[in-house]
């Protein structure tokens, strides 16, 4: 093998090379497709209080994995052998987790040894990049330590049964979810790469948005196309093209770096929406099945969306356009009260109206 295919880690941040994602990460991107669509399933199958709990709570461990290798291969990604062994293992341990949600109750115990191997072989790639790239050990020991903390919790979980074995689920996802958190004053020193990380959060959400167009043809193919039906599914896709204009067209690199509790908020605010488009899918699916019902499977989930667009505004201090989501966010809310019919062509009017304020509202300072 030649040098160039064994490589230690190195730091890729500060590297002046246009970094675009490689085709591994399009790779490990695709498993999440699967995945995302089996937690999808689980929220279809029911609306109550228990479905939707599941499906949070299965959702938070799914994106953290794909969270959890981005932001490694952001600082150290070599795609040389060595990364590709640690990183290839990660999907079949995602792929696993994919096949477990539909039927939690029985393959929990599955489940939770995936995503353990998962985080331990993130775990592993970290302590490596220590080695290797010492000003980067600081942050690399606290991220391996509070990993292996929450990973040694989801093992010891086998020792117990559901519901005990959950709690001690959401235990280690604090932990793990806390553990970036924690290291902010390290990670100031070792700042994310900003052109590539927006790429690859917008990745996971053109996944996600993949999921409304999904929920329209399967609602479809289970009833007949009626022109009320057709209207129905067509008004979903189009409030998704609204989403998809919002979020793409504010895709502003700069806001990783901006500060660090900026940075963070704009990290972790995709893990609700991602969730709402998810949901919002399903919803628009119950919608086709049932359009004469009330309009919560959509109008709450387009509220989320809409009122994380905003925290992201607010975020990058466009606070103007951060006021226009929140309240789009309210009157969404609202309108999740009305019947279908009545709330889908509100819901298209607020994303609507919203790409046409910023259609026609001057750019802000210093951007084209």
């Amino acid at each position: 093998m030649t040098s160039r295919q064994w490589q230690p880690p190195r730091l890729r941040l500060f590297e002046q090379v246009h970094r675009r994602a490689t085709w591994l990460e399009l790779l490990y991107d695709l498993v999440f497709v699967v995945a995302v669509a089996e937690l999808a399933d689980v929220l279809a199958g029911g609306a109550d209080a228990g479905r939707v709990l599941t499906f949070v709570g299965l959702f938070v461990p799914v994106w953290w994995s794909w969270a959890g290798y981005v932001f490694y291969a952001n600082r150290f990604d070599t795609d040389d052998v060595s990364h590709r062994l640690l990183a290839l293992p990660q999907i079949l341990a995602v792929a696993t987790m994919a096949a477990s949600v539909s039927d939690i109750e029985q393959r929990s115990a599955l489940f939770a040894i995936s995503y353990a191997a998962a985080r331990i072989l993130l775990v592993v790639a970290y302590l490596r990049a220590g080695r290797h790239v010492p000003e980067a050990r600081p942050l690399t020991v606290r991220y391996a330590a509070g990993f292996s903390v929450a990973a040694v919790i989801w093992v010891a979980s086998l020792a117990v049964e559901p519901p005990q074995r959950y709690a001690l689920w959401a235990v280690a996802l604090v932990i793990d979810l806390a553990t970036p958190l924690l290291s902010r004053g390290h990670q100031s020193r070792l700042p994310p790469q900003s052109e590539h990380l927006p790429e690859r959060f917008g990745l996971f959400v053109v996944i996600v948005l993949g999921e409304v167009v999904a929920a329209v043809v399967t609602g479809l193919k289970g009833h007949d196309v009626t022109p009320s039906v057709l209207l129905v599914a067509l008004a979903g896709v189009a409030i998704a093209m609204a989403f998809w204009w919002l979020y793409f067209d504010h895709v502003d690199e700069s806001v990783v770096l901006r500060t660090k509790l900026a940075g963070q908020v704009w990290v972790y605010s995709h893990l609700p929406l991602s969730m709402g488009l998810v949901a919002f899918g399903i919803g628009i699916e119950r919608a086709i099945m049932h359009p004469s019902g009330a309009s919560w499977a959509v109008g709450v989930p387009a509220a989320v969306v809409f009122a994380v667009l905003g925290l992201q505004h607010l975020c990058s201090s466009d606070r103007r356009a951060g006021a226009v989501r929140l309240a789009a966010a309210v009157l969404a809310l609202a309108s999740a009260a009305l019947p279908v019919a009545a709330a889908l062509p509100l819901l298209l009017l607020y994303g609507a109206a919203q790409v046409g304020y910023d259609l026609l509202r001057p750019s802000p300072e210093g951007t084209p």
